[in-house]
């Protein structure tokens, strides 16, 4: 079996994923990170825009996830994206190739476009009527009821048009399709060979590597239990709990993962529609705790702390963290929402037409491999989940059978990439 490509860092095979899995060794990954095609269509030559790679039934294929399975040691993870239409079927799949379903992520944004019939064009069209033009709107949608197509360049206008038919007018403002706005992972694990700690220190794998994942949280409140200070950030609630200052730990990584709008800024506040925005305004600015002050004789001041994520509240409590809306709860990243063009590389005129952004792929590739491990991507598109790993200094054993994408992820991987020392 030889590679396409290989520089040490990346190995990449062309070839269908099954035929590829089953000649790696046993136990040789310590995660399995992938994008796998989402089965729109559910089958035939269709696909994804047009893509016959996205119709054929890969990702519910049992065998290639036992194959997964396989290659990974004992306690490793795998985190597999799946649509939100199919996500299901792909689940039941990893599960029944012996997998343990540990969690799921959901990876919302801001940027899609709802891919929806209009019901009352479609009942004038079967009814040969034709509508009047009353105006013009920028281009919104490319789908079935849109009459702009789907490689339409930004800026260009669709006719806007009133019902022709009685029936027509009934229906009018009816669609088939919500907006999408996230997509879900799979996050499943191989069962360990023992206990956590013992599965850890023989395979390196079976946990996940939380603080290199948390939510950035500079000067947040650290709340110790009374009866000992080894409790963590939040505290247990043992008799009570106190302020113990604060802390430039991050919080714990949550299984939302928040994507700011393409026209958000650090410096300069959220855009229309970004995810985070939207949150914040629906929860308020809320403070990260209040607490009521009494006095202990053998202890000094002492503050019997509330719980977190709740309103303002009247003295005498008073604030021992910060404030603001509920986005900050959540790991958000400033980059376009889905992938910018500077992360879409083109070669002949080709293009991959479901990319991630690479930070996305750098912090999944960071919460379940190993410093130094090896990640597996049975579906490597344009090389996104390889990147992220050269980044964040793990290897990766990439598969992709289309061979328009492999000059893509050749060009990706060629570029001058700055790495992170771990």
């Amino acid at each position: 079996m030889n590679p396409h490509y290989d520089d040490g860092d990346v190995t990449v095979y062309h070839g269908d994923c099954l035929d590829v899995l089953r000649e790696l060794p046993d136990a040789s990954v310590d995660a399995v990170v992938t994008d796998p095609p989402y089965e729109l269509t559910g089958g035939g030559s269709g696909g994804f825009m047009g893509k016959h790679w996205d119709a054929t039934g890969i990702a519910y294929n049992v065998d290639m996830w036992r194959q997964c399975l396989r290659v990974l040691r004992p306690g490793g993870h795998l985190l597999a994206f799946g649509g939100t239409r199919t996500y299901h079927r792909m689940a039941c799949a990893i599960e029944d190739a012996g997998f343990e379903i540990r969690d799921s992520i959901h990876w919302t944004y801001g940027s899609g476009f709802p891919k929806s019939l209009d019901v009352s064009k479609a009942i004038d069209k079967m009814y040969g009527a034709t509508r009047e033009v009353v105006g013009t709107r920028a281009q919104r949608a490319n789908g079935a009821g849109s009459a702009v197509p789907m490689n339409a360049s930004a800026g260009e206008v669709e006719p806007v048009t009133a019902p022709a038919t009685d029936a027509a007018r009934q229906w009018d403002g009816w669609g088939t399709a919500l907006k999408p706005s996230h997509e879900p992972i799979v996050v499943a694990r191989k069962p360990l060979t023992g206990t956590v700690a013992g599965n850890v220190l023989a395979y390196g794998t079976g946990a996940i590597n939380v603080d290199a994942c948390r939510v950035e949280a500079s000067g947040r409140p650290l709340i110790v239990s009374a009866s000992e200070d080894s409790t963590g950030i939040f505290g247990d609630g043992l008799n009570g709990s106190r302020h113990g200052g604060t802390t430039n730990v991050g919080r714990w990584p949550a299984n939302t993962i928040l994507t700011h709008a393409p026209d958000c800024d650090p410096g300069g506040g959220c855009g229309a529609g970004c995810p985070c925005a939207e949150m914040d305004a629906q929860s308020g600015v809320i403070r990260d705790g209040v607490a009521v002050q009494r006095n202990f004789p053998a202890e000094g001041s002492r503050y019997d702390a509330s719980s977190y994520f709740i309103p303002k509240r009247p003295a005498p409590d008073v604030t021992y963290g910060g404030e603001g809306g509920a986005s900050r709860f959540f790991p958000a990243f400033y980059y376009t929402a889905k992938a910018s063009s500077a992360e879409r590389p083109r070669a002949n005129g080709i293009a991959h037409p479901t990319t991630k952004p690479v930070d996305l792929m750098r912090w999944l590739v960071r919460l379940v491999t190993p410093p130094g491990g090896v990640v597996l991507e049975p579906f490597a598109g344009s090389g996104t989940t390889a990147e992220a790993c050269v980044v964040e200094g793990f290897r990766c054993i990439a598969i992709e059978r289309e061979a328009d994408y492999l000059p893509l992820i050749v060009a990706r991987l060629s570029k001058p990439i700055e790495r992170t020392l771990l």
